[in-house]
């Protein structure tokens, strides 16, 4: 039995099941009524029994209606009536390109003398290669009918056409395609001229490309009738440009081309020479048995004629070039002008653009055949726009310039080169152009319309009255949000749909019906499923009597059957869109422009019927999910609560009711958020998942961006119409693969952006739209230049910073609000890769000093209020060393990690770290004099004592463990009369380098102190060095420090070779006043932080300084 008759047999039996439920359950009912219902009830009973079975009478005779089966088909008729369209595409074409011209160039082809064939050497095989050789010189039907006829005298139809890039090979298969079908008989095989660039043969049989490549434009996708005919053999492939295949793919193709034509089936390929003799070199015994013919160059006299044939303007004078192609075949010249593609580009070049044809033979300029190629190419565009000579005022009429043209075919040559294709197809452009945020943001945009529209929808009406204006913001948020999130689910899901066309036909239509109702269903039970968890959920704890009362119980039937519902809603709305889309009986036709018309009015058509749906059924399929959902709760439990006896007319109005009052009593309300909302909102959802919506929106995108031009097709059809494009079925390619090439290497936009004007003029658009304002922000904004390395940003101002000696790419951050951060730059080069440490304390002390063990996750904080130890891995604190009573105290470890010195204003304390990660024991504490005031800055020399810096602008060393000053000041800059604050000693000991810089003194200026020593044993000395620094840092590894200019937020670097500073260079970054500098351990960055929230990094540069002094 086949399997159309077990279909039959299969819904002849579902027909009476349904039939003798029907009677069983009428019958049921009957003897109900009669025997325990009363008057009322027995009423209310036969009322809906008999909707019941009027609906199932009217079901039946929909079956019968919709259940007729599609014809056989006729594979002979199909091939004919497929035919007939081919034919008529490709006369199009060929008159496109001027091949039925009378004065078209002459084109010669002829059996190939190369090595990649194997035809037997008898009288029939040089009868059969005299047969193949031909040539178009304007008689075009006796050219395609003598092409044709040699072909059929081949004994398996296979064909393989050669030649030079530009050659005429694609040409020449239009022939071939156009001779056959003007010579085909009825029933017999249809030529298919099929682009091979399209074919991917490593993930792609060949018989699936061909079924898929027409399917898509002349079946609308469906490929059962493709299908048939290469079964029924009734298909002849005719594969243009197997070379324009990836390199890597092309021996996959030629294993796929033997595999699928076998030892019988025809096939026609063209290659470029070179490739197919690299290709079938390695073995291809199908291919090898079939004829190849080669298109021939063009004789320089077929050129001179072609080109002599032309009005030139006054002053072109082509006669060297004349003399010079007779007396030198084969020079760069002659060669470039060996192909119809060149002399034709030469033509137009030469006759619009007015350049001297003498040009061409500068061998300075034009040393070989490349380069003559590369010049007519590169000028193709501009010709193609200019004005006819002969024609002045041709040119103004255009709708757009040279320039236009060649800024947006260089950003389709790029996208096309890009996903290596030569295909322009329309619909592939909304998936691979448009950015991942656009569906979010299309969403957020037309939700947030829908919503506005809601709410004036309400207002106009005045639905909810004067006292109830609070719901509106939660309507528009609800409406936009749920949009939002299901536009954008909807464009995800449904990527890459090929155009469709409306067509209405009843055969077939159960099988459409039925697949759009599955998929509907199928979509809708994804969708609903997690939302009705998460509502039961939320309803089961939030439910008065908890998860199990009456009421909880009851609202989980209802959602439950409400999802079921709306089920059936979607499944009703997909399956009339799906109806719509019928399996077409016959070829279509197609063009670009038409594509897009046909998937227009299908797009738009559907969405409309599919929308109507929703807004027809949609509110009773509410009330039947809410109502059905009561009454299976009642009868589960033995109807208990209202109304306490089983009485359908009861409850069913007490339901409708309920639903009702959500949208109050103004019908106009009910009418917008029942009806009009939601058959709204899916006719948009189903637009989104079509062909033509998504074009008219990358087509938007695009426009706004200055990529392509908004009305794009048309710009399209008018590059075609110049010659700059051919069309193939319902794409459009490049007239050769050349111009492509030669345009997407020179693209308009670099690293994807758009050129300097395009970013000028919406730069001046964005400040004229945004004010006065916006525009001083940003000349204030763009006259700062960020040099920096790395970026920290912060919510508040970044107070202090620590470099992590033992790990060289991370770095502790403090902030004014005591929030603490350990940032791994390298790991985590943008913000979100901070990891914070300590949060926000609950009396937000600002830090003032961090740091960090050596070796151990221990990070010393110290604010306003304590000095605490916090593991950095756990984030937790281990210990309070003090609370700070005069202000926040420096913090220091020493080199290996053994020691850490805390100043507290003139008191130091020292903590021997030992070998725990605890800091246990008393610390040893140590009073300065009473003259010297409190301690400002501290560090560690390299033998492992304490340096200081106290208030009075003496520099100290320390003994260990006492504390105790050891000698004399190794520095002091205090000078009478002067009453300064000094901050922030950093040192080079290997350089002999030691800055910290003072202020606040009485003229108010701000000044660096730097000594510098010879030697090791040497004194240090006070550098004549006072520039307006405001803080200053020494780098522990070079002769450079870094000094920050308040006022212009810049921080300079000098180079000290001798102890007398050189400025070298100056970082520009910051926009807010810098109050800290350190250098990283190895000296190899500079961290600095800024009162406008950022901390950055700055690499050190080999040009700061002249040499590393003992490197």
């Amino acid at each position: 039995m086949t399997w159309s008759a077990l279909n039959r047999a299969r819904r002849r039996l579902i027909r009476r099941v349904l039939l003798v439920s029907t009677a069983v359950t009428c019958a049921g009912l009957g003897g109900w009524m009669l025997i325990f219902s009363d008057e009322n009830d027995s009423a209310f009973v036969a009322t809906v029994g008999s909707l019941f079975v009027g609906l199932v009478t009217l079901f039946l005779a929909l079956v019968d209606f919709f259940r007729q089966e599609p014809a056989p088909l006729n594979p002979a008729a199909l091939a004919d009536d497929l035919a007939l369209v081919l034919k008529e595409q490709w006369l199009e074409e060929a008159t496109a390109r001027g091949l039925r011209d009378p004065r078209v160039l002459p084109l010669a082809w002829k059996a190939t003398e190369r090595a990649v064939t194997h035809l037997p050497r008898t009288a029939n095989a040089r009868t059969l290669r005299m047969r193949l050789n031909g040539r178009l010189d304007g008689r075009f039907d006796e050219t395609t009918s003598r092409l044709a006829h040699g072909y059929t005298q081949l004994p398996n139809g296979r064909l393989v056409a050669i030649g030079e890039p530009g050659s005429g090979k694609s040409v020449l298969a239009i022939l071939l395609t156009l001779g056959l079908l003007g010579t085909r008989e009825a029933g017999g095989p249809v030529p298919v001229l099929l682009t091979a660039s399209s074919w991917d043969p490593v993930r792609q049989p060949l018989d699936d490309w061909i079924i898929t490549t027409l399917a898509e434009p002349h079946y609308s996708g469906r490929p059962e009738i493709p299908r048939a005919l290469l079964t029924h053999g009734l298909l002849v492939p005719v594969l243009d440009g197997l070379d324009e295949i990836p390199e890597s793919a092309r021996r996959s193709a030629i294993r796929g081309i033997n595999a699928a034509i076998g030892a019988e089936r025809p096939v026609v390929v063209t290659c470029r020479a070179a490739e197919y003799e690299d290709l079938i070199r390695g073995g291809a015994p199908t291919l090898r048995e079939a004829p190849v013919i080669e298109v021939c160059p063009v004789a320089p006299g077929d050129a001179i004629a072609y080109l002599r044939d032309v009005d030139w303007p006054a002053g072109t004078d082509w006669t060297p070039v004349y003399a010079h192609l007779r007396s030198e075949p084969g020079s760069p010249v002659a060669t470039a002008l060996s192909t119809p593609l060149m002399v034709t580009s030469a033509r137009l070049v030469h006759e619009r653009l007015g350049l001297d044809p003498a040009e061409l033979l500068d061998r300075s300029r034009f040393d070989c055949q490349y380069a003559v190629e590369q010049h007519l190419t590169e000028h193709l565009v501009d010709a193609a726009y200019a004005p006819h000579p002969r024609l002045p005022d041709s040119g103004r009429d255009g709708r757009w310039t040279a320039e236009q043209a060649r800024r947006w075919l260089t950003f389709l040559a790029c996208y096309l080169h890009d996903h290596r294709e030569r295909d322009l197809a329309w619909w592939r452009m909304s998936e691979r152009l448009l950015k991942p945020w656009f569906a979010p943001a299309l969403g957020v945009v037309a939700g947030l319309v829908l919503g506005i529209g809601s709410v004036a929808w309400i207002m106009g009406t005045r639905a909810l009255g004067e006292n109830t204006t609070g719901a509106l913001p939660v309507i528009a948020g609800s409406v936009a949000g749920g949009f939002a999130l299901l536009s954008t689910i909807v464009w995800y899901t449904a990527p890459g749909r090929p155009p469709g066309r409306l067509l209405f036909s009843v055969q077939g239509s159960m099988g459409r019906l039925r697949r759009g109702f599955r998929n509907g269903a199928m979509l809708t039970a994804f969708a609903v499923a997690p939302v009705l968890v998460g509502v039961t959920s939320f309803v089961a704890l939030d439910s008065e009597g908890g998860a199990g009362s009456f009421g909880a119980v009851e609202f989980y039937y209802e959602m439950v059957m409400t999802g079921l519902s709306l089920l059936i809603i979607i499944g009703l709305a997909l399956a009339a869109h799906n109806w719509l889309n019928a399996p077409p009986h016959h070829a279509t036709q197609v063009s670009p422009t038409n594509s897009v018309t046909q998937d227009r009015a299908s797009a738009l058509t559907g969405a409309a019927v599919a929308g109507s749906v929703v807004a027809a059924t949609g509110l009773l399929g509410w009330y039947a999910g809410v109502f059905t959902g009561a009454w299976l709760n009642r009868e589960v439990n033995d109807w208990v609560g209202w109304p306490g006896i089983r009485n359908l007319a009861l409850l069913a109005p007490d339901k409708w009711h309920a639903v009702m009052e959500t949208f109050g009593d103004h019908t106009s309300v009910r009418v917008g958020l029942t009806v009009a909302l939601p058959g709204t909102v899916f006719a948009l959802l189903l637009l989104l998942t079509r062909a033509w919506p998504r074009f008219v929106l990358v087509r938007l995108f695009l426009a706004a961006r200055r990529r392509l031009p908004l009305r794009l097709m048309e710009f399209l059809a008018d590059a075609r119409r110049r010659e700059l494009l051919r069309q193939s079925g319902g794409v459009y390619q490049f007239r050769h693969v050349r111009l492509q090439e030669t345009l997407a290497g020179r693209p308009t936009y670099t690293d994807g952006h758009p050129d300097a004007t395009s970013g000028r003029i919406l730069r001046r658009r964005v400040v004229l739209t945004a004010g006065a304002a916006t525009a001083i922000t940003a000349a204030v904004g763009s006259s700062t230049r960020d040099e920096s390395f790395r970026v920290f940003p912060a919510h508040t101002e970044l107070t202090a910073l620590a470099f992590i000696p033992g790990q060289q790419t991370s770095i502790a951050v403090g902030a004014a609000d005591g929030s603490v951060w350990l940032w791994d730059y390298e790991e985590h080069p943008l913000p979100l890769g901070k990891h914070q440490v300590r949060g926000k304390p609950r009396h937000e002390p600002a830090v003032r000093g961090l740091a960090h063990h050596p070796f151990r996750p221990q990070l010393i904080v110290s604010d306003d209020a304590a000095t605490e130890v916090w593991h950095t891995k756990n984030r937790v604190r281990t210990k309070r060393l003090l609370k700070n009573r005069e202000g926040s105290p420096d913090v220091k470890f020493s080199h290996q990690g053994e020691l850490l010195i805390v100043s507290e204003g003139k008191v130091l304390r020292l903590w021997k770290t030992g070998n725990d990660h605890e800091f246990t024991g008393t610390p040893v504490s140590h009073e300065v004099a009473h003259n010297s005031g409190g301690t400002a800055s501290l560090l560690f020399d390299p033998e492992g004592r304490p340096v200081t810096l106290d208030d009075t602008g003496r520099v100290w060393r320390h003994s260990v463990p006492s504390l105790e000053r050891e000698g004399q000041p190794l520095a002091e800059t205090r000078r009478k009369g002067e009453d300064n604050r000094y901050y922030d000693l950093s040192a080079n000991w290997r350089h002999g380098l030691l800055a910290f810089d003072t202020g606040d003194g009485a003229d108010g200026e701000y000044r660096a102190g730097l000594w510098t020593r010879s030697s090791r044993e040497a004194p240090w000395r006070e550098t004549p060095w006072c520039p307006a620094a405001y803080v200053v840092a020494v780098s522990p590894t070079a002769p450079i420090l870094a000094a920050v200019d308040r006022y212009e937020h810049t921080v300079h670097i000098w180079h000290c070779p001798y102890g007398e500073p050189v400025r070298t260079a100056t970082l520009r970054g910051h926009t807010g006043l810098i109050n800290t500098l350190a250098f990283s351990p190895g000296g190899e960055l500079l961290a600095t932080v800024s009162a406008d929230r950022t901390l950055r990094l700055w690499q050190t540069d080999p040009s700061w300084l002249d040499f590393r002094a003992g490197e």
